[in-house]
């Protein structure tokens, strides 16, 4: 599959996380594992999955809270790795996705709030006016998925094939750290969580 397909279907897996149906199929770890299926890379799928399901675990996505999107960080990270990057560089490539689409979503989000009185005088109108103004939302929202995705896995896989081979060794040796430490922060995150509901 290519990257362009794959963050196609990212952007309609993530649909699912605010704007369409809410099955809990944007889950990061179902993400995960349904790109690495696709891409021939089911063993990273799960593990960015795994790893970002954890780290979110405590942050769902409801209402207001918006703090960054885990299923577009295990996708991209998932479509980064079958570009042939390596865990530690996709795992960093699929943090800088999360971050970003974040910052976008919530760009989008002021949008749409500033535009509800128009959408209740079309819902009153009746007719076809809400049903475009919505597939218009839910369309621009898909793309700005695929974008955020598709931008973000072909610049570190450009990074990845032209120098991150020749990447200074803390650089690497970093990434590394934090693709090997972010279950184990995930995990720590949740035991926290439980501690203090308890």
């Amino acid at each position: 599959m290519s990257t362009a397909a794959a963050c196609l279907v990212l952007a309609v897996l993530e649909l699912d996380a605010a704007l369409v149906a809410q099955t809990l199929a944007s889950r990061p770890l179902v993400v995960g594992a349904l790109l690495g299926a696709l891409t021939g890379e089911t063993q990273a799928g799960m593990l960015f999955g795994a790893a970002f399901e954890l780290l979110s675990l405590c942050d769902l996505p409801v209402g207001g809270c918006l703090t960054w999107s885990t299923p577009v960080a295990a996708g991209t990270a998932t479509v980064i790795a079958a570009g042939g990057a390596s865990i530690p560089f996709a795992f960093a490539g699929g943090v800088l996705a999360g971050i970003l689409h974040t910052r976008a979503e919530a760009f989008e989000r002021g949008r749409r709030a500033s535009t509800g009185d128009e959408l209740a005088g079309r819902a009153e109108a009746g007719g076809g006016a809400l049903g475009r103004a919505l597939a218009y939302s839910i369309g621009l929202h898909a793309a700005m998925t695929f974008a955020v995705a598709g931008g973000v896995a072909a610049a570190v896989l450009a990074v990845d094939r032209r120098w991150w081979a020749d990447a200074p060794d803390f650089l690497r040796a970093g990434a590394a750290l934090m693709a090997a430490s972010a279950p184990w922060l995930g995990l720590a995150g949740v035991t926290a969580w439980g501690l203090r509901r308890s």
